[in-house]
């Protein structure tokens, strides 16, 4: 449908634009990028997002801020409903060109659903809105830009042998074998499977394991199960030791990250 050229203009002048949508369970979004720079969030369901270098299990009252021009595709992990947002590009640059995972305020959440509301009423109804649209506007910028970011983004390698471990391990997370079990399985050695994953991930294997699964524990926490039974999930011999990998990262427990999105 062509747009007329007063709704081209005035989706050029608007700071943030809402967006939203609902997708099935396992419905794939095909790779593509905008002109600005987007907050997707799924207020509803779990998605998974594939960025050049990274994958990002999106939890949910989280969101993945994607600067303009770059490149993602989505799997929903759930039914999922999306209220997104699209940045004006200028706008969004303060918060640099790499992608992030903000975790969302509850504030944020009820401004990224009325944005939503109000972006499906007709242009010719909108002219008494028009000050309220922009407000809203303003404050979910401000609290975007407020918004604490996690530390749980995934480096993707693009080498097909460290590619398929890694595919194996995000669909299995409980299967922690060694890079010398790894080694006999593809055909090479443990040596050099260290220096691939540090040279393509940045990160050594034990580390990228380890960030994989707080991605994963993440959206379990915000499913409602229990520590034990995350940690049983994800190969751990106990809860404790899952508890201390996760305080290392984090900075707070399981338990103390569930009871602050509350």
């Amino acid at each position: 449908m062509k747009m007329s050229n007063s709704l081209i203009e005035t989706e050029m002048s608007e700071l943030v634009i809402g967006r939203s949508s609902e997708h099935t369970y396992r419905e794939i979004t095909p790779a593509h990028s905008h002109s600005r720079a987007q907050f997707l969030y799924a207020s509803t369901g779990i998605i998974q997002v594939f960025t050049p270098n990274h994958v990002w299990l999106i939890p949910p009252m989280c969101a993945l801020w994607i600067p303009a021009h770059i490149e993602h595709s989505v799997i929903s992990l759930s039914r999922v409903k999306m209220n997104t947002a699209l940045v004006e590009a200028q706008a969004a640059s303060v918060l640099g060109q790499q992608c992030f995972i903000i975790r969302v305020s509850k504030l944020l959440h009820e401004l990224l659903i009325r944005l939503n509301v109000i972006e499906h009423i007709p242009v010719s109804e909108l002219l008494s809105s028009a000050e309220l649209s922009r407000a809203i506007q303003i404050l979910i910028f401000d609290e975007i830009q407020k918004a604490n970011s996690l530390p749980i983004q995934i480096p993707w390698p693009q080498d097909k042998r460290l590619l398929s471990i890694c595919q194996t391990l995000l669909h299995e997370p409980q299967h922690h074998k060694d890079l010398s079990t790894w080694s006999d399985e593809i055909g090479t050695s443990a040596r050099t499977l260290m220096r691939m994953f540090q040279k393509e991930t940045g990160m050594s294997y034990r580390a990228w394991l380890q960030r994989m699964h707080i991605a994963q524990a993440l959206s379990k926490i915000a499913s409602g199960e229990s520590v034990a039974q995350i940690s049983r999930a994800l190969g751990y011999s106990n809860p404790s030791a899952f508890s201390a990998m996760f305080k290392r990262h984090l900075g707070q427990t399981p338990q103390q990250f569930k009871y602050t999105d509350e």
